[in-house]
């Protein structure tokens, strides 16, 4: 199973879909409220989780400041309800093909665009 950091700014559906999943799955809202973006891409990194977040300056951080992380999702749904961004982020996940290591993933409710990260 997977290992997900889900941003504070996340509804709590989209933490608690993956773990009853079975994923384990972090919320920083539980675990580290008000981190920096930076604090969490270093703890994401540190305990070797994707971060799951709505924040599109993770984006910057793992690619042009080249912060290391495993990953990142950026759920890009902003008219959709917390119980559609957790069954859409599910959707993801289960994929076939879809890897998380080592990719920006950018999940829009009707696709899945993704960006390898640096070396």
């Amino acid at each position: 199973m997977a290992k997900f950091l889900v941003d504070e700014s996340r509804p709590r559906a989209v933490v608690l879909a993956p773990r009853e999943a079975g994923h384990d799955a972090i919320y920083a809202a539980e675990t580290n409220r008000r981190a920096s973006d930076q604090k969490l891409v270093a703890l994401a990194d540190a305990e070797d989780r994707v971060i799951v977040t709505e924040d599109f300056d993770f984006g910057e951080l793992l690619i042009r400041r080249q912060l290391n992380a495993r990953g990142a999702i950026i759920l890009y749904m902003p008219k959709s309800s917390p119980q559609q961004r957790a069954a859409r982020l599910m959707i993801a996940i289960g994929l076939a093909g879809v890897a998380f290591s080592n990719f920006l993933t950018i999940v829009s409710a009707d696709r899945v665009r993704q960006r390898q990260l640096p070396p």
